[in-house]
């Protein structure tokens, strides 16, 4: 599977407000306004600096840790998930009406999202694979 970037990192923060203003002062993170209506909408706050993005979600039971998403075209699924059946890793499928991803985590438990912004071939990928 060919990764083409480190899409996003999750951030659990308790204040969404006040860990955007910090983001924006200490490391010099914006709002990425493009995706601020998935935001509205319950999702993540998405702020970037260049290439580094982090989706910062409000901590409700979540331990302290980061969720590792990695960027891939489409069709990297129709590799990784047999993959993921033949060394019998669960895994979930979420639909972000813009992206396409899927959750499994590491030996360690940390948790991984591939994730696809060529959201319509993906989904047909993904709905064919469940």
């Amino acid at each position: 599977m060919n990764i083409t970037k480190i899409d996003h990192i999750h951030v659990y923060v308790d204040d969404i407000d006040k860990s955007e203003h910090w983001y924006q002062e200490i490391l010099g993170f914006t709002r990425d306004n493009s995706l601020h209506f998935w935001f509205e909408q319950g999702g993540p706050l998405v702020i970037r600096n260049n290439g580094a993005s982090l989706s910062l979600f409000l901590r409700k039971s979540q331990h302290p840790g980061h969720t590792m998403a990695f960027a891939v075209e489409a069709s990297a699924f129709l590799e990784l998930i047999p993959i993921l059946k033949s060394k019998k890793i669960a895994y979930t499928v979420s639909d972000h009406d813009i992206s396409m991803s899927l959750y499994f985590s590491d030996l360690s438990g940390n948790k991984i999202e591939i994730t696809s912004w060529e959201y319509k071939q993906a989904k047909q990928i993904l709905e064919k694979a469940a």
